[in-house]
């Protein structure tokens, strides 16, 4: 029999080189995805970063901060920042249901159980760490087809009009079957004198970049292992070659930075900076071979640590004298990595790296893992100043300012220049409260005006919820297909601690989008959308808050010397559809 395929809410582990605690986890399996969800649980994390910057106290509550009486928000619409990727509206593991809800451009098959994910078998995963490194997926007497998951994953996504982006495993072992029967034992951590052998030929079939030979038709496993060419090819002569509307974009394996401890079972030895190029490279060049229309992404790394150090540079003393890192000349680990596969690919002649992939969730207690207290939801609000703000200091263990898309941005442009950026997974947690859909509100407007090229949120928002709605009022806000513009736009908040602001063109009709955001819970607020140039006519409203979870079309607001006037529900996300004509 099959395991019944779940669809929680997924609660990953983001542990960020720590020391986990965990209890009373219950685990919903995801036949079709190889998902695992943590309904829930609490993951207690210990952090060791050395470095930390003062952060000052803020606000824990409303009442702490008195509103503006008024917010003026300025639009540039002469002012073009950049072009805004299709492709930052990405979700994951979503259903048929979520893609419609969400109107997501972009589907990932990621996560932990695709590390190991058997395609040869075409339903069968190990969970690894997050459920006790016991493999699942379909155990019944009537084998699946190869790679029967995945395909119905992608072609899912081709229905509703979403691109794929699938998890190669580049770890080296995958599930010998869907048994839930077949679990690792005895590897509940690194222990000195820890043998994996027996682990990997209790649960296990070996995995190769290549198969160096003609691949089999029909595919079976009868070599005793498995090989990621022949299966990048299989999605080839299933759904055709990237160039034709087939799988575009494969990532070379999920967070390769903790394999050492999401599977400890099987590899129990922390990777390095040369495992980390190596394998990458490897799986990369045969993807290539299979399909040199593909784009590759990678080095796929968890957090923060991961873009300065590897995880064998923690060494026995956190970090302090992080030898691995020493031996490559003491450059930080992500900006060494691109520099070699740069010059890797000059002298291949071709690109391996085509989106360079980092995961980001906020660090703060408690943002993630979903509370909804007040101080909580402001500091979720607050927390997303880290993707871009140089000013911003992490409120959590990093105590730094991490302004992420600048600074990977500027890597790029250093040391692989043509890079695309993405973050292949994010989430702010509550996406079933208006305070969480105000997040990813804010998040995907940072993506479009920062010039974030892919995002994957993990894994997706349920349909109906606040989280789906806040996807569709840049994706579909009016049920017809039409979202945000395609060029990013100047614009400014008078009161940015209360109210945020996005603006785009859409290159097509000349018309400008406003996304408005007022973020306080306590407070509607009077706000004047200023806009530049000829005066139009009128702007089209849309509207989701607390008293309308479901978007709303709002009608239509006039417009008066260039001035939008509004009132801004508490705790709500308004979009303008300012006409051109």
């Amino acid at each position: 029999m099959s395991l019944a395929p779940g669809r929680g809410w997924l609660r990953r582990l983001r542990p960020r080189f720590w020391v986990l605690t965990l209890t009373a986890a219950t685990v919903v399996l995801s036949v079709v995805t190889g998902t695992i969800a943590w309904r829930s649980g609490t993951l207690g994390m210990v952090s060791v970063a050395a470095r930390r910057a003062t952060v000052q106290r803020q606000p824990a509550t409303w009442r702490e901060s008195a509103p503006p009486s008024s917010v003026l928000l300025n639009v540039d619409a002469s002012r073009v920042l950049r072009p805004i990727s299709p492709l930052i509206y990405g979700v994951a593991a979503a259903s048929a249901d979520e893609l419609v809800a969400t109107g997501a451009t972009l589907n990932r098959w990621g996560g932990n159980p695709n590390s190991r994910y058997n395609w040869v078998n075409g339903s069968a995963w190990n969970a690894a760490r997050d459920w006790q490194f016991r493999n699942y997926g379909s155990d019944t007497s009537t084998p699946s087809l190869p790679s029967d998951s995945a395909d119905r994953f992608v072609g899912t996504n081709q229905t509703y009009g979403a691109e794929s982006l699938i998890t190669v495993p580049a770890l080296g072992w995958v599930a010998r079957s869907g048994s839930k029967d077949e679990a690792s034992v005895g590897s509940s951590g690194a222990i000195a004198g820890y043998d994996p052998s027996v682990n990997r030929r209790a649960t296990s079939v070996p995995s190769f970049a290549r198969r160096d030979a003609p691949f089999g038709n029909p595919t079976v496993l009868t070599d005793g292992a498995v090989f990621q060419d022949e299966w990048v090819s299989h999605l080839v002569n299933r759904f055709g070659p990237a160039e034709a509307d087939g799988v575009r974009f494969y990532a070379i394996d999920n967070e390769p930075d903790l394999w050492s401890v999401t599977h400890t079972d099987v590899h129990p030895v922390d990777p390095n900076y040369d495992e980390e190029l190596t394998s990458f490279l490897d799986y990369a060049d045969a993807i290539k071979d299979a399909d040199p229309s593909a784009q590759s992404l990678g080095p796929s790394l968890s957090g923060w640590t991961s873009l300065f150090y590897s995880a064998r540079d923690r060494g026995t003393d956190k970090y302090r004298t992080h030898a691995d890192r020493r031996a490559h000349g003491d450059m930080p680990f992500l900006p060494w990595w691109l520099d070699q596969v740069r010059q890797h690919d000059q002298r291949v002649g071709r690109r391996t790296l085509d989106v360079l992939d980092v995961h980001s969730y906020p660090q703060a207690d408690r943002v993630f893992t979903g509370a909804t207290d007040e101080a909580t939801n402001r500091l979720r609000l607050r927390s997303t100043r880290a993707l871009w703000d140089p000013t911003y200091v992490d409120e959590s263990w990093i105590g730094d300012s991490i302004q992420l898309i600048p600074r990977l941005r500027a890597w790029v442009d250093q040391y692989y220049p043509g890079t695309k950026l993405a973050i292949g997974e994010w989430n702010w947690g509550a996406d079933t409260t208006m305070n969480g859909a105000a997040a990813i509100a804010d998040v995907l407007g940072i993506f479009g005006r920062e010039g974030v090229d892919l995002a994957a949120y993990w894994t997706s928002p349920h349909a109906a919820s606040p989280g789906a709605s806040a996807f569709a009022l840049y994706t579909n806000y009016d049920g017809q297909g039409h979202g945000f513009g395609d060029l990013a736009l100047g614009a400014t908040s008078s009161a940015p601690d209360d109210v945020q602001v996005f603006a785009s063109r859409d290159s097509r009709t000349g018309d400008t989008l406003v996304m408005v955001v007022n973020q306080r819970a306590d407070v509607a607020l009077a706000t004047t959308v200023q806009l530049s140039g000829p005066p139009p006519a009128r702007a089209q409203m849309y509207r989701l808050d607390a008293t309308a979870p479901d978007l709303q079309d709002a009608g239509f607001q006039a417009i008066d010397s260039g001035k939008v006037n509004l009132v801004m529900p508490a705790e709500s996300i308004t979009l303008l559809r300012i006409e051109a004509h």
